[in-house]
């Protein structure tokens, strides 16, 4: 068999059984199939449904990555574990697999192909409908053999283990267990129909190599249950019997640290949902014993899904936060997330930019001292000052005196004009037209709640009018000094709804500059009073030496070894940069180059050169400073990471910060220097340093100078 041949079954199989818990570790995935046949009968069942219907899903020409990732058998490979638990192993009962196989995979594409317009998961709603449906047929099958698994458990043990197996099943016996722990543990095995505590713990380790914090996820949800059964006076039998104590835990994972973003509200709501989901099991449990059928995940199912929806139609954003993008690891989601919250702030949404060209005075921000009070709190006031911090030269008795007078302002964003003043005349220094509070002043719409508002516009200067179409950076007018404004100034506000004053509402610019020494880049932030800031200016030269386009190639240089990159484009439209077996992904949107994402090898060129140049903006100036934070489970594998998981959702102990500096030097021959700094900071401080060097608009050279000598020259 090829590699890659093999390299595909090995992926799907493992992973079929770790995506039971939401995850594609492939040593998850080993020790689940080691569990599983622990009792013989019930492995081989739900392996052999594993290869059938990855097999069926690949002739069938499905995609060719979700069968990798085991999407399409998951919910096969519980009805083959289940269907086990029932019979013998004979021909009959493999040829009622195969057919098991086919349905729970047509079922599987099906559900999935209908949730998936209300964006969410199926969970293991194809494995109850298929399972409810075998057993209710099996019923008449007579040439399948009903089986004794678990009559002879020791004898089963013994098969695998020999004696040393049996001996270690008899000492877990031993243990002096409290009840919770027992039906934890065997809660745990009961998901792959495993009803015994050797099960339980080895499940239980898995989940734990997995993660931390899906781990302490699954103890929360199943103690809170544990608790909530005794706290009503339930008999915990009801949770005992047949061990259908792992709803909880799925749940637990799924709400506290799969779908949700990890956090104490994640935690806290795993917890909330727990007396609906003992109301639905206890229930669901009395009405399915009269058909003589199991519930098995039917409450996790019910519960889970109901809030993920209610999660997605709500209107409020915040705590708790779904998963954007899925990394198949609470981990990695945390961490994922905490890095790019600054900047991925506005993901889908529309990016604002500063309403002119230049650098500006903050004259008045948020929740300001004179006027932004309120409805209208959201809001600045810009002005033109010179080094001395005056806004006009001369006598300043005019208009024309002051510096922004006439100056060109910008559309934020693209948009359509919904609203226009144009007939308010120009104050004298000193006076205010109170009874055309705005002035001159235009309304854009961006998207349905979203509009900008630029007002004390110039008499006479509007360029458009309303129902007009304007791109991001086009001119609207210029900066007067109309309606109650003493001096001239650009009043820029953004609101929900189209009319003038409307009230504010707090949105972050996108990316700008404050002026210092250095210069600081700021990613979706707020512009606060008295800063001086400037919109970004592309750098010709560094758009060119970060022109990644698709298909092109990177010869790099390393201690006289050539390596041969190549950019290439993912199925799901993003551009990345690969070695052959590592890919670093990046945007590039023209004013600044970030990678996003990295998979492979850790200690590979490409992942120096991704941690170099984390987050590069592409301006002219110079004494700029770049801070941004990478993912920590990137590069911190220590025990102490590890330990610190279990606390990562409530307290970031551990932190990668990023910093950026360009030469303070940068001359006009074509070269551009940059120093940058990687740095684990926790409870001990780590830090690698990079320079880069751009010549002649194209990256010529790399150098690592701590944590090991790299040079790397770039051709």
């Amino acid at each position: 068999m090829k590699t890659a041949e093999l390299r595909f079954w090995t992926d799907s199989t493992l992973r079929s059984y770790s995506q039971v818990f939401f995850s594609l570790n492939y040593w998850l995935g080993g020790i689940l199939i080691f569990m599983t046949f622990l009792v013989p009968t019930v492995g081989i069942s739900g392996l052999f449904v594993v290869l059938v219907s990855n097999a069926l899903a690949r002739w069938l020409g499905f995609d060719m990555n979700l069968i990798r990732h085991g999407d399409y058998s998951f919910n096969s490979l519980l009805v083959g574990l289940g269907l086990g638990t029932f019979y013998e192993l004979n021909f009959p009962f493999f040829i009622l697999l195969i057919n098991a196989a086919f349905i729970t995979l047509m079922l599987t594409i099906v559900i999935s192909g209908i949730l998936y317009k209300y964006r969410l998961p199926y969970l293991s709603i194809p494995f109850l409908l298929s399972f409810w449906l075998i057993l209710l047929a099996s019923r008449q099958f007579e040439a399948l053999g009903i089986s004794e698994r678990g009559v002879f458990l020791l004898n089963e043990l013994y098969v695998i283990g020999n004696t040393w197996l049996v001996n270690v099943y008899h000492n877990v016996q031993e243990w002096p267990i409290h009840e919770s722990i027992l039906i934890y543990l065997k809660s745990l095995g009961a998901i792959f129909f495993q009803f015994n505590i050797i099960s339980g713990i080895l499940c239980a380790i898995g989940l734990l190599i997995f993660s931390r914090i899906a781990f302490s996820a699954s103890l929360l949800s199943f103690y809170s249950a544990y608790l909530f059964y005794h706290f009503i006076g339930a008999q915990i039998t009801d949770l005992s019997y047949s061990y259908i104590g792992f709803n909880f835990i799925l749940s637990g994972i799924a709400v506290g640290a799969f779908f949700l973003i990890p956090s104490y509200a994640s935690y806290l709501w795993s917890v909330l949902l727990i007396p609906a989901m003992v109301i639905i099991t206890s229930s669901l449990g009395n009405l399915f014993a009269s058909f003589q059928l199991g519930i098995y995940s039917l409450p996790f199912n019910m519960v889970v899904l109901s809030f993920i929806y209610l999660m997605n139609v709500r209107k409020r954003t915040g705590l708790p936060a779904t998963v954007p993008y899925q990394w198949y690891s609470p981990e990695s989601n945390l961490y994922e997330n905490r890095s790019s919250k600054k900047r991925y702030a506005n993901l889908g949404r529309t990016e604002i930019d500063l309403p002119f060209f230049g650098e500006w005075f903050v004259s008045q921000g948020h929740n300001g001292e004179y006027t932004h009070k309120e409805y209208w709190k959201h809001a600045w006031d810009f002005v033109m000052v010179d080094e001395n911090s005056k806004s006009y030269s001369g006598s300043g008795k005019s208009p024309a005196d002051y510096f922004c007078f006439g100056k060109p302002v910008l559309a934020a964003a693209d948009g359509e004009v919904i609203s226009v003043e144009d007939a308010v005349a120009d104050n004298d220094i000193g006076n205010s037209n109170t009874l055309q509070n705005w002035g001159n002043t235009i309304v854009i719409k961006h998207t349905e709640y979203l509009y900008s508002q630029v007002s004390h516009l110039q008499f006479n200067s509007i360029m458009v009018k309303t129902g007009d179409r304007v791109h991001r950076g086009q001119r609207l007018a210029s900066c007067g000094n109309s309606g109650r404004s003493p001096y001239p100034h650009l009043h820029f506000q953004l609101q929900d709804s189209p009319g003038i004053g409307a009230q504010t509402i707090p949105y972050p610019i996108g990316h700008y500059l404050v002026a210092g020494k250095p210069s600081v880049y700021k990613t979706f932030e707020t512009p606060q009073f008295e800063e001086r800031i400037s919109p970004l200016l592309p750098d010709e030269k560094l758009l060119s030496a970060f022109d990644f386009s698709p298909g092109k190639q990177i010869t790099v240089m390393c201690d006289h070894t050539k390596h041969l990159w190549e950019v290439g484009v993912s199925a799901w439209n993003q551009s990345f940069i690969s070695d052959g077996i590592s890919k670093a992904y990046f945007t590039n949107n023209g004013i600044i180059f970030q990678f996003i994402s990295f998979e492979g090898k850790q200690n590979s060129l490409l992942f120096e050169f991704f941690k170099g140049l984390y987050h590069v903006p592409l301006i002219a100036g110079r004494n700029v400073t770049v801070n941004d934070k990478l993912p920590l489970h990137l590069l911190d594998h220590s025990f102490a990471r590890y330990l610190s998981d279990f606390i990562a959702p409530f307290y970031e102990s551990r932190k990668v910060l990023y910093e950026l500096k360009f030469d303070q030097d940068r001359k006009q021959t074509g070269k551009i220097s940059l120093s940058s700094s990687v740095t684990l900071a926790g409870w001990t401080i780590r830090t690698q340093q990079y320079s880069t060097v751009i010549e002649n608009g194209s990256i010529v050279e790399m150098n690592k100078e701590t944590g090991g000598t790299l040079h790397l020259k770039f051709t």
